[in-house]
């Protein structure tokens, strides 16, 4: 194996990981985007590293004015402070965003999310009514916003938070929910312009007879002709 190979393999193993597992799609099931959240959700992570970041700078200064420079205990326990700090208000941050996941396929909507624990929310698309997106002026020129989805049932009202160009996946929501719709309404029509069974014309016959539109004997010739068909 070359070296190239195995430096992209781990990467491509590592970025698999990250997409939406393609078995817990059904047989029928097409994808038809997956997402990550906008990277404006990663500016609080950013503004605590950066403000952490001058924090650690600060006191190890104050400390060392404070404290002989020899005395490397208080810098160790403040530099373990803010690392636990930074773990908490921006790593922790960062993992949810890159584990979160938002999905569209030809028969639901699919929000996951966790790193470990995983969590996983879907929503039919006949379940959904409607589409809606905000957008602020400053996520307007990022490209971001949050999509409002009003659906039926038990499911009420869901809140999609940074989602990219929100404005081109509800429309994409749209169509996809229109095309669902025809996908589940063509088997009914197909049932109800189908042509009745033998049975159910002889029956047809039966009533027009009783209500004397048909003769016996017209009844009769159409019944034998019917009954010649099977």
């Amino acid at each position: 194996m070359t070296r190239k190979a195995l430096a992209v393999g781990p990467l491509a193993c590592y970025l698999s990981a990250m997409a939406f597992p393609r078995e817990l799609l059904a047989d029928h099931e097409e994808l038809i985007f997956e997402k990550r959240p906008h990277w404006v959700a990663l500016v609080p992570a950013a503004l605590w590293t950066i403000a952490l970041l001058v924090a650690l700078l600060l006191g190890y200064r104050a400390l060392g004015a404070i404290f002989d420079d020899s005395a490397n205990t208080p810098k160790a326990i403040f530099a373990v402070i803010v690392t636990g700090l930074w773990v908490f208000f921006a790593l922790v941050a960062f993992m949810r965003w890159r584990f979160t996941l938002f999905v569209l396929t030809t028969d639901r909507l699919i929000t996951r999310s966790g790193v470990i624990a995983k969590h996983s929310k879907e929503i039919p698309l006949e379940r959904i009514n409607d589409v809606t997106f905000t957008q602020s002026v400053v996520e307007r020129m990022l490209g971001a916003g949050d999509l409002l989805l009003d659906s039926s049932g038990d499911l009420g009202p869901a809140r999609i938070t940074a989602v990219q160009k929100p404005e081109e996946v509800q429309l994409i929501i749209y169509k996809e929910t229109e095309k669902n719709e025809n996908r589940m309404r063509t088997p009914q029509l197909l049932q109800t312009h189908r042509e009745p069974t033998i049975p159910e014309q002889i029956e047809a016959l039966a009533r027009l007879k009783e209500q004397g539109t048909l003769s016996d004997e017209e009844f009769e010739s159409k019944k034998r002709e019917l009954l010649g068909r099977m």
